[in-house]
C-alpha cells in the first residue's frame, strides 16, 4: 500500500460468489459420488449375470479347465478427469489348479493393461499433440482432477500411432505430395517427413469454398516408404513438386505450376541473372503455365529462349517437367493442379515439430502422424475410437 492510500472495505475483497461456488463444489463431489456407486453396483450385477451365462465356456488360463467357482471381489482404480475412481471385478478360482483370476475383464472393458479411462486418455493426447508432452499433462493436472504423467502421455501417442491404419483408396482422387526437414533424428540437418494426402473441393461454408483432404501416408526418413506405399495404392493422378520422380507410381503424374515458378527463381540466379530480372522471368513462366489453351506450346517456345540466351541450368529446369507440366489439360480429372491444399499442413507441421528441441525420428512421426489423422480422417463422421486403438 502507498504511502496515504486508504485501505479498501472488507466486503469488496470478498468474492460475492463464494457460497454458491462452494455449493456447486459441493453438489459435483456429491453427484460423482451417488453416480458411480450406482453404476458401479449396477456392473457387479451385470458381472454375476453373465459369470453365471458363460460358466462353461470360461475356461482356467494357466491349465484350460472350465470348473471355475466364484472367489470374491478385487477392486481397480482407474484415472478419470473426475479422479479416481474405484470399480469392483469378480474373480474366480480354479478347483483343478487353484489358480484365481479374473475372467470377465476383458468382457466389461477393464484389460489388466487399462488404468486410464478413455475420456481422459483422449483429452491429453489432443492436448499432446498442440502442445509439449510436459505441458500437456501440467495443464491436465491443472485443469482436471485427473493425473498422466509426460512419459505416460508420449506411451499413449505412440500407441495410437502403431495402432492407425489409413485410408488406402484412392480411386479417381487427386493426390498431393510434399516433404519438409524436420529437427529430429542424428544428421544436423534433420530428418525428413514425407507427406500424402487427397484433396478435393468441397461445399461451401459460411458462403467461402472448402477442401475435403483425407492423410493417406506420413513417415520421418528415406523417401522409399512413401513410394512403396503409393506403388500399393496406384493413384491415377498425383500432383508433386519435383523433388522425386514418380512415374513409376502414378499414372498421370503433375507438376506443381506454383512450385515450377517459385523453382525457376533459384535457376535463374545459377544462371547469373540479375534479381531485378528474375522476377519477371518468373512472371512470364507464370502467364504461360496458367494458359490452358496455348500452354504447352508457349512453354516449348519458351524454353528455346532460354536456350539461346544461355540459361542452360533454367532451361533444363523447365526441359525436365515439360512432359508433367500440363497433364492436369491433357488427362483431366484433377482436382488440383498445385499443392497449395498441402502446404497449409505442412504449415502446420513446421508448427508442431518445431519445439527448440532435437526430436527422435520415431517421435516425431507418431505425434505428426495422429495430429494429421485427427486433423484430416477423424471428423464427427469418424471418431477416433481409443479403446479400439490401443486394444
Amino acid at each position: 500500500m502507498l504511502p496515504g492510500e486508504q485501505s479498501l472495505p472488507e466486503t469488496i475483497l470478498i468474492p460475492d460468489g463464494t457460497a454458491v461456488n462452494r455449493l456447486f463444489a459441493y453438489l459435483c463431489h456429491q453427484a460423482d459420488h451417488k453416480v458411480l456407486h450406482d453404476h458401479a453396483h449396477m456392473l457387479q450385477e451385470i458381472q454375476l449375470q453373465w459369470f453365471s451365462m458363460l460358466r462353461s465356456a470360461l475356461q482356467c488360463p494357466r491349465c484350460g479347465s472350465n470348473k471355475l467357482i466364484r472367489k470374491g471381489w478385487r477392486a481397480r482404480r482407474l484415472k478419470s478427469s473426475r479422479g479416481k475412481i474405484s470399480l469392483i471385478v469378480l474373480q474366480a478360482k480354479c478347483k483343478v489348479c487353484d489358480r484365481t483370476f479374473r475372467p470377465l475383464n476383458e468382457l466389461i472393458g477393464l484389460p489388466f493393461a487399462v488404468r486410464f479411462t478413455d475420456e481422459l486418455v483422449q483429452k491429453s493426447v489432443e492436448l499432446g499433440l498442440q502442445l509439449s508432452f510436459g505441458k500437456s499433462a501440467a495443464i491436465v493436472k491443472k485443469l482436471t482432477k485427473g493425473t498422466i504423467s509426460a512419459e505416460g502421455l508420449r506411451r499413449k501417442v505412440a500407441q495410437l500411432a502403431n495402432s492407425l491404419c489409413l485410408p488406402n483408396l484412392v480411386a479417381g482422387q487427386t493426390v498431393l505430395v510434399d516433404s519438409t526437414k524436420v529437427k529430429a533424428g542424428k544428421k544436423q540437418r534433420g530428418a525428413s517427413v514425407h507427406l500424402a494426402i487427397t484433396a478435393e473441393k468441397g461445399p461451401k461454408q459460411m458462403g467461402r469454398p472448402s477442401i475435403k483432404k483425407r492423410l493417406l501416408h506420413l513417415h520421418v526418413g528415406g523417401v522409399h516408404r512413401l513410394h512403396n506405399a503409393l506403388g500399393m495404392m496406384q493413384p491415377e493422378r498425383l500432383v508433386h513438386d519435383g523433388g522425386e520422380d514418380y512415374t513409376a507410381v502414378s499414372k498421370y503424374p503433375q507438376r506443381c505450376r506454383w512450385h515450377l515458378v517459385h523453382q525457376l527463381k533459384h535457376y535463374l540466379w545459377q544462371d547469373g541473372v540479375p534479381h531485378e530480372i528474375r522476377g519477371r522471368c518468373q512472371k512470364s513462366l507464370r502467364d504461360v503455365l496458367w494458359d490452358n489453351r496455348d500452354g504447352q506450346k508457349r512453354l516449348a517456345t519458351y524454353i528455346k529462349d532460354l536456350e539461346e540466351l544461355g540459361l542452360k541450368k533454367s532451361a533444363t529446369h523447365l526441359k525436365g517437367a515439360e512432359k508433367e507440366a500440363f497433364t492436369f489439360k491433357e488427362k483431366g480429372g484433377f482436382a488440383f493442379s498445385t499443392t497449395s491444399p498441402l502446404e497449409r499442413e505442412m504449415r502446420e507441421l513446421n508448427r508442431r515439430a518445431d519445439v527448440g528441441a532435437r526430436w527422435s525420428e520415431k517421435g516425431v512421426e507418431n505425434v505428426l502422424k495422429v495430429l494429421f489423422h485427427y486433423r484430416l480422417n477423424a471428423g464427427s463422421t469418424n471418431p477416433i475410437r481409443v479403446t479400439e486403438l490401443l486394444r
